[in-house]
């Protein structure tokens, strides 16, 4: 769309200042990130920083120039106070569903802005519905449901099918979160654009219900694994896992000293010494 206002522009700081400063200390990395285990202990404030660090500069530019795009727009549509609320409401949301889907694996890590930038992005759809897009690679424009539409069917089988390092999860649970947001502060808008908003409510729903009461489905169908996994694939899996688990540990310990850790912690290195 056009320039950022000042909101907008002290999130992009924001996240530029706190992504040098994890790229600085392996410890701050690894502090802020969102790690279930952790989460799992308490750690609730991950939910907030890991969504302002990006795993390298690429990671950064593009949630960055998505926020440059929607960004100004929004705030001048919402107001600075709404729309760093629909930001981090859609940050935190987007987290939460990370969490709740990866809540039994403890190893799980997820950083970086796009549960919020997918917020902005759907709050901006129901908000201007006459709004065309176009990607790099398609020379022509297309309304911008399309792409929300085709946006939550893409996070819903990359949710299913696991086989990447992209957070589905974030994404969709920030799309949904910035969408109901959006509607909550101007249902008006549910009666003059109802076709763009019931083609992306009503998959969004369904697929939540089957998330939420009937996960195993979306592994079944979209994640079966291959007919050459075997014991040894799964062993290897799961040694690989403590490792991690294990090196982790003695880095924190490391940068923040032993009696940092946690009782969970503690007991998984005296079960691997």
């Amino acid at each position: 769309m056009d320039r950022l206002e000042y909101a907008g522009i002290g999130l992009l700081l924001l996240n530029l200042l706190l992504t040098y400063l994890a790229f600085q200390r392996d410890g701050n990395f690894s502090k802020w990130q969102l790690r279930v285990g952790d989460l799992n202990q308490g750690q609730w404030y991950r939910l907030f920083s890991s969504g302002f660090i990006h795993v390298d500069w690429t990671h950064f530019f593009f949630n960055m120039f998505s926020l440059f795009i929607f960004g100004g727009a929004l705030e001048r549509a919402l107001g600075p106070i709404l729309f760093v609320a629909l930001y981090l409401v859609s940050l935190v949301g987007g987290n939460l569903l990370a969490w709740f889907y990866h809540r039994q694996e403890p190893e799980y890590r997820a950083v970086g802005a796009s549960g919020a930038i997918s917020g902005l992005i759907f709050s901006a759809i129901v908000l201007f519905p006459d709004m065309q897009l176009a990607l790099l690679f398609l020379p022509f424009f297309f309304p911008a449901w399309i792409y929300g539409l085709l946006f939550l069917l893409y996070s819903m089988y990359g949710i299913g099918k696991q086989n990447d390092n992209i957070g589905h999860e974030a994404h969709l649970g920030g799309a949904v979160l910035g969408l109901m947001l959006t509607l909550i502060l101007y249902p008006s808008l549910i009666e003059q654009h109802p076709l763009t908003i019931l083609y992306l409510v009503v998959p969004t729903f369904v697929f939540l219900v089957i998330l939420f009461y009937r996960p195993q489905l979306l592994k079944q169908v979209l994640a079966k694994p291959s007919d050459n996994y075997g014991v040894e694939d799964r062993y290897r899996e799961e040694r690989k896992g403590k490792e991690d688990e294990l090196n982790r540990i003695l880095a924190k310990v490391k940068e923040q000293g032993e009696s940092s850790l946690s009782k969970a912690e503690r007991d998984f290195l005296e079960g691997n010494f």
